[in-house]
């Protein structure tokens, strides 16, 4: 499932998302809608927002945001994408991962 967001051109830090379609904009309050007119945002996969935007989503079917445009984090970030793969050792071949020879011995 996708995602929508739309900004306010009224007020340019008010944003509403939602569900991606004309029917979820559609079954948005008239309180909200008459905040417009608005234009279309980012939008992606529903998976991929930070968690509290999923539960708002999920539970109110629309999350109203107020911020810059360029301080919207709407998507989380994974650690994979954080940390470039690990090439200066090709043992990892690109993973972060050494293989393991021998076993710890425990100390008696």
């Amino acid at each position: 499932m996708r995602y929508k967001t739309w900004r306010s051109r009224k007020d340019t830090h008010l944003h509403i998302l939602c569900a991606e379609g004309a029917e979820a904009f559609e079954s948005l309050p008239v309180a909200v809608r008459n905040l417009g007119p608005w234009t279309g945002g980012p939008e992606g996969e529903i998976a991929k927002l930070r968690l509290p935007y999923r539960i708002l989503l999920d539970e109110q079917k629309f999350v109203v945001m107020y911020a810059h445009v360029s301080q919207l984090q709407l998507e989380g970030t994974r650690a994979q994408e954080l940390h470039p793969a690990n090439t200066h050792r090709p043992e990892c071949k690109g993973k972060g991962e050494v293989p393991q020879y021998g076993v710890l011995e425990s100390s008696q």
